[in-house]
C-alpha cells in the first residue's frame, strides 16, 4: 500500500509549516513527476521545503497512459498523473470533487487533507493540540474549507 497525494495538500501544509506532518504519520508518501512539476516551480514559494522532502521521504513516480481519456472526468493534470500511477490498493489524499468521485467510482480509497488530519489525531499519530493548530492554521489560510467540514473535524478532534 502506498500513500499518494496531490499538491494541494502538500502546498496546503507547506505554507503552515507542517509538511512534516505526512512524514509523521506515513513515513513515505508518493507523488507523480507530474506533482514534481507542480511543486517545484519558480511560482511556488515552498520549492525548497519540498526539494528536501523529496530527496528524504516523498518518493516520485512515473505514470503512463493517456492522459487525456482522464480529462472528461474533470481531473487536472497531477490529478491524473496519480491516477495513472495508482496500484489497487493505493490510498489517495484528494480534496478536490472531480478527483474524490472518480477514486470512488473506481474503488479507489482516499480521504481530504482534513479527514486525514482527523484520522490522525484519533489514531494518536499526531497530538489533538497539533490537529487543531493544523486545522486552524489551514482555516486562517487560503485552503477551502466549508463551516460544516470545519466543525465537524473540530467535534471529532476533541472526542
Amino acid at each position: 500500500m502506498r500513500v499518494l497525494i496531490n499538491s494541494s495538500t502538500l502546498i496546503a501544509l507547506a505554507k503552515i509549516g507542517k509538511l512534516n506532518t505526512l512524514r509523521k504519520v506515513f513515513k513515505t508518501v508518493y507523488i507523480t513527476t507530474k506533482i514534481q512539476e507542480e511543486i517545484l516551480n519558480d511560482e511556488c514559494p515552498e520549492t525548497d521545503v519540498f526539494m528536501v522532502a523529496i530527496d528524504e521521504w516523498i518518493k516520485v513516480l512515473n505514470y503512463e497512459g493517456d492522459a487525456k481519456s482522464l480529462k472528461k472526468y474533470g481531473l487536472d493534470q497531477g490529478e491524473t498523473s496519480l491516477f495513472l500511477a495508482a496500484r489497487s490498493d493505493d490510498i489517495f489524499v484528494l480534496d478536490e470533487s472531480n478527483a474524490r468521485r472518480y477514486a470512488e467510482s473506481n474503488g479507489y480509497e482516499f480521504t481530504g487533507l482534513v479527514g486525514f488530519i482527523v484520522a490522525a489525531a484519533k489514531s494518536r499519530m499526531i497530538t489533538k493540540e497539533d490537529a487543531l493548530e493544523i486545522l486552524n492554521k489551514l482555516v486562517k489560510g487560503d485552503f477551502r474549507m466549508s463551516a460544516e467540514i470545519y466543525l465537524w473535524a473540530i467535534e471529532n478532534i476533541k472526542d
